[in-house]
């Protein structure tokens, strides 16, 4: 039996989350919550030259209890497995270049100015409820067991940053013009496929 890839875990993980997040949303933290969804997306993402990462930062600006849990999390789990640094910051001047950015909903003010920092840059920019979505990447909605949803992507951006997201995740969080976007181009490429194919027939 081959060994499942890590898209198909995080398909899975997408699965079991929403199944179980009715039950278990009275018992888990909002923080609890981000902290699980911030690493399984990260499996789901693609960042430049990632055969000379050789640690995972994320950078939270600046919740001290979703530091915490990240903290957490990094001590038994990992990004594509490597290890992963949780980096807090008080001040948005010094927020550093890390693989992800976490910007929270308390300091949402200064989302703009962590955008123009990291405009173009390989960063996946991360916010929470932020009423100003186009300054990243992934902006998380309001955890509601109701809404299957529970990010929104900015595919612009995303491409911009040289961010290449995963097509489970687009599902998950794109529009629908992300998702008309990708199945024409997964219908493209197929055809392609078949052409070269009907041509070595012929």
């Amino acid at each position: 039996m081959k060994p499942l890839s890590k898209i198909t875990l995080l398909i899975i993980s997408f699965i079991i989350f929403s199944f179980t997040v009715k039950q278990s949303f009275a018992q888990q933290t909002e923080d609890e919550q981000r902290a699980h969804w911030i690493f399984n997306i990260s499996y789901g993402v693609t960042w430049e030259n990632e055969d000379n990462i050789t640690t995972y930062t994320i950078g939270v600006f600046s919740s001290e209890t979703l530091f915490d849990e990240l903290q957490k999390s990094a001590k038994t789990e990992t990004i594509k497995g490597k290890p992963v640094e949780i980096i807090r910051y008080l001040n948005y001047a010094d927020i550093q270049a890390n693989q992800i950015v976490y910007v929270s909903q308390n300091e949402n003010a200064y989302l703009g100015f962590v955008y123009k920092k990291f405009k173009g840059k390989n960063v996946l920019i991360m916010s929470d409820r932020s009423k100003q979505p186009e300054y990243s990447i992934i902006n998380f909605k309001k955890i509601d067991p109701k809404d299957p949803k529970p990010f929104d992507i900015n595919s612009k951006l995303a491409e911009l940053n040289h961010i290449i997201l995963s097509k489970q995740l687009i599902r998950v969080g794109g529009n629908r013009q992300d998702i008309r976007i990708m199945y024409a181009a997964t219908n493209k490429k197929f055809k392609d496929e078949q052409k070269k194919l009907d041509e070595k027939r012929s």
